[in-house]
């Protein structure tokens, strides 16, 4: 048999084991997923963002802004509530999948509830030890950085942040490092991915349980056939989230149509079923997965040590039935309660949902009125940052263009992103060590194919007056900066007549703060790679937030505290659709033309349809 058979042997088992066991977990899973869904949203993330901002207030902080001072005092209480919050996030997660995957560990008859109970108790006593611990870095860095594995509301925020992945994307060479880091990653967590049914059906601790999923996962046709197994319930998963959004979208697609008086309660139900839905789909996800390992684990099991034990039996027939079929048990009382207990929880769960959808969808219903700004100018017509980019944003519709200014060794100022040359240019010089007149003569091009020169600041400006185009003007250090260097720019700028033109942000907290001393009546940004929770306390007129953290919570915060809300950069279309419809003062986008695009069809469009697709496409989503 050629390795290519063996691997698709292994998938086809693995899917037909997974089927069986979802099937024979019946309705006991369907009220696991439905409840611990429930639970997570409504209960153990309002908790944890609780205790994060207790954390950020005991350092003296309303929000998270790495860049403000700290209270040495409060450091100690708020190690103690983060590491708090990891603990809950942790014992959540590992909870509902460790209770998936005992729901799902018997394939004969189901064994008694009393039975499984002490089996989860078994593990739970497991989970408290310090030896689970290793668990850690699997559930919080492996899996949702791959994402590949189960799937988790307490995981879905953590990614490379897209600020990060971009600025890697623009040369070959760190492109390449990146997917060779995901590549590899992404091995090693195919290697490690029964480590959870290891640990919950197993006498192994966290760290034996890893150990000993390399070894049973060694071997191309275990390996591959868990990646393929894994990626078919993904897809089929996707499959079924465009399927609701298809079937939300209709009743309020015929209201806007027959009887547009009642659009507005329709599309709340709508959203409101849809989100539960959405809930259960991505915890059914989970499972399905769960049910892949679980019969994984079943097919290799032979390959354990003498020295591990199973926790408790597999259901009727013992352990080696664990890769084998049979038929499921019914009756009792749960043929009554459980489905009670699920209809309840369904009809809680929508009625929530739906009241929280109303307001969602009313907020929502506003046309666009949001700035669009091109980040750099516009790649499609020049290199970052240069006059043709510039113009090529002007050509494309922008309302602004972001722009970085730095200084140059002769306390002059260049429009330049990079404190070195080498991305641009090919050359590893600092923009701090060259002159006005030598970085002028540098060319620079990009993987687009457009090629420039870096303008300075006086060619830049001059050339936006000509176009009409405002800038939002970025002051950037390059390492060795002058002490008066905001002075310096507000002279520049003044002496052409320019600087109440334009608007300004900054990463660095004490230009942000010098620049509205000088000048109060300018508008002046503080710019955030990362927030949350609630905007910081600045004296700037607006944040611009790295679009990672760029919350609806933020946002809001920001606004009730009187400041204007950037999101930068904000490249996928799902995202644009979704800071034009919340209302984001500014988009910061490497893509301006998509997003001029987009509000223009957003104003265009009548009823409630268009907006219920972009509120869908907020919560209908898989992770």
């Amino acid at each position: 048999m050629t390795r290519i058979r063996r691997i698709r042997r292994m998938t086809a088992l693995l899917l037909g084991g997974a089927a069986m066991r979802l099937r024979a977990a019946g309705l006991p899973l369907l009220a696991a997923i439905l409840l611990t869904q429930l639970a997570v949203f409504a209960i153990v993330l309002p908790v944890n963002q609780w205790l994060f901002r207790e954390a950020l207030r005991a350092v003296g902080h309303s929000g998270l802004d790495l860049a403000a001072p700290i209270r040495p005092e409060g450091v100690p209480f708020t190690i103690a509530l983060i590491a708090l919050i990891v603990l809950i996030a942790f014992w959540a997660m590992a909870l509902q999948f460790v209770l998936f995957t005992v729901l799902l560990s018997s394939t004969g008859e189901r064994p008694a509830a009393r039975e499984q109970r002490r089996h989860l108790a078994l593990v739970l006593r497991k989970m408290l030890r310090p030896s689970a611990l290793p668990l850690i870095g699997y559930l919080f860095f492996l899996l949702p950085l791959t994402g590949f594995g189960f799937t988790s509301l307490l995981a879905k925020g953590i990614a490379i942040p897209p600020f990060i992945s971009g600025e890697l994307g623009k040369t070959l060479t760190s492109w390449l490092v990146l997917v060779l880091f995901l590549f590899v990653l992404g091995s090693i967590n195919t290697r490690l991915a029964l480590t959870v049914p290891i640990f919950a059906l197993t006498t192994a601790t966290g760290g034996r349980a890893s150990r000993l999923s390399v070894r049973l996962t060694r071997g191309a046709a275990p390996e591959w056939g868990i990646v393929f197994a894994v990626a078919t319930v993904l897809a089929l998963a996707a499959l079924a989230a465009v399927a609701l959004f298809v079937v939300a979208l209709l009743p309020t697609l015929l209201a806007d149509t027959i009887a547009p008086g009642a659009a507005p309660a329709v599309a709340a139900v709508s959203l409101g079923v849809a989100q539960l839905i959405t809930l259960v789909l991505t915890g059914g996800a989970t499972a399905a997965i769960a049910a892949v390992l679980v019969h994984a684990f079943g097919v290799q099991r032979a390959k354990l040590p003498a020295d591990v034990r199973e926790l408790a039996p597999s259901g009727a027939g013992g352990a080696e039935r664990l890769a084998l079929s049979g038929r499921v048990a019914r009756g009792g009382r749960g043929a009554v309660v459980l489905p009670a207990l699920i209809v309840c929880a369904a009809v809680a769960g929508s009625a929530a949902f739906t009241a929280a959808g109303w307001n969602t969808l009313h907020r929502l219903h506003a046309a666009p009125d949001t700035l669009v700004l091109a980040h750099r100018g516009f790649s499609d017509g020049g290199v970052e940052n240069t006059i043709g980019g510039l113009e090529a944003a002007a050509a494309a519709g922008a309302d602004l263009v972001e722009m970085d200014v730095m200084e140059t060794k002769d306390h002059r100022f260049v429009v330049m992103h990079d404190a070195n040359l080498a991305r641009l240019a090919g050359e590893p010089a600092r923009v701090a060590d060259l002159t006005l007149a030598e970085l002028t003569e540098v060319a620079v091009t990009d993987l687009h194919g457009n090629a420039g020169t870096i303008p300075s600041l006086e060619e830049y400006l001059l050339r936006a007056a000509e176009l009409e185009m405002p800038l939002l003007v970025e002051i950037k250090l390059g390492g060795n900066d002058s002490p008066d260097h905001v002075e310096r720019l507000v002279a520049e700028m003044e002496g052409l007549g320019v600087l109440d033109d334009h608007m300004y942000h900054s990463l660095d907290a004490a230009s942000v703060e010098r620049l509205k001393r000088l000048r109060p009546d300018l508008t002046v940004g503080y710019t955030m790679a990362f927030a949350a929770v609630e905007a910081p306390r600045t004296d700037a007129d607006m944040i611009v937030v790295e679009q990672w953290t760029a919350t609806d919570e933020v946002q809001r915060s920001a606004e009730r505290a009187g400041l204007g809300f950037f999101a930068w950069t904000v490249n996928d279309t799902g995202s644009m659709r979704d800071h034009l419809r919340r209302g984001t003062d500014g988009i910061v986008t490497d893509h301006p033309d998509e997003v001029v695009r987009l509000r223009g069809e957003m104003a265009d469009r009548s009823g409630l349809a268009a907006v219920l697709f972009d509120a869908l496409a907020r919560f209908v989503t898989l992770g």
